[in-house]
């Protein structure tokens, strides 16, 4: 089930891997073709930056997919990582 702390666990999974590759969060939205806000809101599992907006993350699967790649795995390990 997709929840807040499922998108937190993406969120984190992410982060962890972005930091192992030594990435900051610029060149992982850059290198994936997404924005730097879409990387910081995935990051932290949230849907908006707006302050009370309690919507939870939900990327696409083509963010995903750019994301996982550029993080060198797949996004099936992307979900496994995050307990999914």
């Amino acid at each position: 089930m997709w929840d807040e702390k499922a998108a937190k666990r993406l969120g984190a999974s992410i982060r962890d891997l972005r930091g192992a590759a030594g990435l900051s969060q610029e060149s992982l939205a850059y290198r994936a073709g997404v924005t730097k806000n879409q990387v910081q809101l995935i990051e932290a599992g949230r849907a908006s930056g707006r302050r009370n907006d309690t919507g939870i993350s939900n990327p696409r699967t083509a963010t995903l997919a750019g994301l996982a790649d550029v993080l060198g795995v797949t996004v099936s390990e992307l979900f496994a990582r995050s307990g999914l």
